[in-house]
């Protein structure tokens, strides 16, 4: 080896051991920094010396000098003690509610007099207490001591005890779901219409518009008409979609296991499987809308090779009944539909051959699914009356509605799978026999027809100051698309800077490029949106941005939206196995190289198992 270019590489020096200190030397004290100021300093508004006290400045006006740490926000006895206030005052209100609901109509106007006369909080927590005492005797669990504050906060681990299907949280209090559901006949998992009705209205605001496997319309008259021998709606279908909108919401009903955050929607899936193994591999629209739609929940709970399995089950299904090109079978029946349900199994079609082709992608697979027979949207202004607005809202309850643009979306989101099932063949089949420049070649044809399907996207979509997430969608699919293609030819062994300099450096830049846009759009929805609930087919593009990253942290954009990405990736966390995998990952890939990440992003990643309201 060279010793010149060697010595260029040669580790820092560790420091040697320090010598012997002397008997006698002093050491310098470390100036200390006071974190919390005394209470007559903090109302003084004046610098305090802090502990012990009494403090210098209290000691020279001889005031009372007391320190309460619980009044400092940063301290986790603070936390503490809020999340206590917060459990007393849920507490509160649920025995106010069980006042009204068992008490006789005189006892309930005292109180309600009582609370309109102001009189004082404490005497109105006594005057409950003693009234919610007194219609349950019975239950001891449910009497509770209730006077000072304090007091009620050392019963905090009581109020957690309790059954959380039995607790009101404030949030379920304020919440107004979008759709008005039954539970019955469609699930035996829960009887509470307020819970079903939530879950649906997730799953049609956060999931249903990126990918379409079922006609809203059409579901939500039918679910509304109660017939469980609906065509466009079974017991089977609505257990499958509440499993999926589970993983949006935090009602406590959602855990199949209480607090545990990876058994959201289980008990609803349960059901589905019990259901679906009933069936028996009946062929109907309602079963292979439901088989689809689990095999995104699986997804969605980390297990990939099941919901591969599941997911080639839909497609079969769909198959036999017809619904793509081939195998040629049933035509005769699709002549004979109605156009609603020809329109209805086209999106059904399409949904799942979009779910195939990005799977397909991801895993590096050819898709092996031949186009749908239909095209949906084959007349103007379908669905076009569909309005749609963030839910929950807790913040801002008379947000605008704004239209769903489902016609626009799903259509255009056909065009670029298309070209993505193209690019699958091309990169996992055709191009196996093609040397790396004719390769390359062919590959450049396929950014064309992807920059042609950009420039197609109409400008209603860009005209609005909040863009719907399916519309930011569409503009994050492609750029993830971008990268992907590009990242085979990163990763191919025979492609290096140093026999294909100028396409390597394209392809670095084209990812780069990609990242960067996808960074853009997700901004945009976290100013707008927030990050409690983040649509899961926006994962993958986060990953694959936050990896394309990693080799660029020295530039203050990527530095910033690397850390953006982190905030992403640590809120998906709170609801996708898959997403931990992926941090794990990325973790696993800093370790290994050594990479010095942002310190922003250290503490969003050191704190991802926090409350999200605490870190982003």
């Amino acid at each position: 080896m060279n010793t010149e270019n060697q010595g260029k590489h040669l580790p820092s020096l560790a420091p040697g051991p320090r010598g012997p200190v002397a008997a006698g030397a002093t050491t310098l004290a470390k100036s200390r920094k006071n974190s919390t100021a005394c209470l007559p300093c903090k109302q003084a508004k004046r610098k305090c010396s802090g502990r012990p006290p009494p403090c210098k400045a209290c000691q020279n006006t001889g005031a009372e000098c007391i320190f309460d740490e619980t009044l400092d926000l940063r301290r986790k006895v603070a936390a503490r003690r809020t999340q206590g206030e917060l459990e007393y005052y849920r507490g509160l209100l649920y025995s106010l509610l069980e006042t009204f609901r068992s008490s006789d109509e005189e006892r309930a106007w005292q109180m309600l007099e009582k609370i309109r006369a102001n009189t004082d909080l404490n005497d109105i927590t006594v005057a409950i207490d003693a009234l919610a005492n007194e219609v349950s005797d019975e239950s001891s669990e449910h009497s509770r001591g209730v006077g000072a504050v304090e007091d009620a906060i050392i019963q905090n681990d009581r109020l957690f005890a309790t059954n959380a299907n039995l607790r009101i949280t404030v949030e379920k209090l304020c919440d107004n779901p979008v759709f008005q559901m039954p539970s019955v006949p469609w699930t035996t998992v829960t009887n509470d219409d307020h819970v079903v009705s939530h879950l649906i209205s997730l799953y049609f605001t956060w999931d249903h518009p990126l990918l379409q496997v079922v006609d809203q319309d059409m579901f939500l008259k039918h679910m509304c008409a109660e017939d469980k021998n609906s065509e466009c709606c079974t017991p089977l279908l609505v257990n499958s979609i509440l499993a999926v909108a589970s993983i949006y919401s935090d009602f406590p009903e959602v855990f199949a296991i209480p607090d545990d955050e990876t058994s959201r929607g289980q008990h609803f899936y349960k059901e589905a499987e019990r259901l679906w193994r009933a069936e028996e591999g009946q062929v109907s629209l309602a079963n292979i809308q439901a088989v689809a739609i689990m095999s995104r929940f699986l997804k969605f709970q980390g297990k990939a090779s099941l919901s591969w399995l599941m997911l080639r089950q839909a497609a079969q299904l769909a198959q036999d009944f017809g619904m793509f090109t081939s195998p040629r079978i049933r035509q005769y029946q699709w002549e004979a539909m109605p156009p609603r349900m020809k329109h209805t199994c086209a999106i059904t079609a399409w949904g799942i051959f979009i779910w195939n082709s990005q799977i397909s992608l991801q895993d590096g697979k050819v898709a092996e699914l031949k186009r749908p027979r239909y095209k949906p949207y084959l007349v103007n202004g379908l669905d076009d009356h569909i309005l749609w607005t963030p839910y929950p809202r807790f913040n801002q309850v008379d947000y605008a509605k704004k239209p769903a643009h489902l016609r626009f979306v799903t259509t255009h989101m056909i065009g670029l799978s298309e070209i993505v099932a193209d690019v699958q063949d091309l990169l996992f089949d055709k191009g196996l026999d093609m040397g790396i420049g004719e390769l390359w070649m062919a590959v450049g044809r396929m950014h064309v027809r992807l920059q042609a399907w950009l420039d197609s996207l109409p400008d209603i979509l860009d005209n609005e100051d909040e863009r719907a997430p399916q519309v930011l969608y569409l503009y994050v699919g492609y750029h993830h698309t971008i990268m992907s293609l590009f990242r085979f030819f990163l990763e191919h062994e025979h492609f290096w800077p140093a026999s294909h300099p100028s396409e390597f450096e394209q392809a670095k830049l084209s990812q780069l490029r990609s990242a960067k846009q996808v960074v853009q759009y997700l901004r945009l929805f976290h100013e707008s949106y927030g990050l409690r609930q983040i649509p899961r087919q926006i994962l993958e593009p986060a990953n694959s941005s936050l990896l394309v990253f990693l080799g660029t942290l020295d530039d203050d954009d990527s530095k910033d939206a690397f850390v953006e990405l982190c905030r992403f990736m640590a809120a998906f966390s709170k609801r996708f196995a898959l997403a931990k995998e992926m941090l794990r990952n990325l973790e696993g890939i800093v370790r290994s190289s050594r990479i010095r990440l942002p310190a922003e992003a250290v503490a969003v990643l050191d704190h991802k198992g926090l409350e999200t309201s605490q870190w982003l």
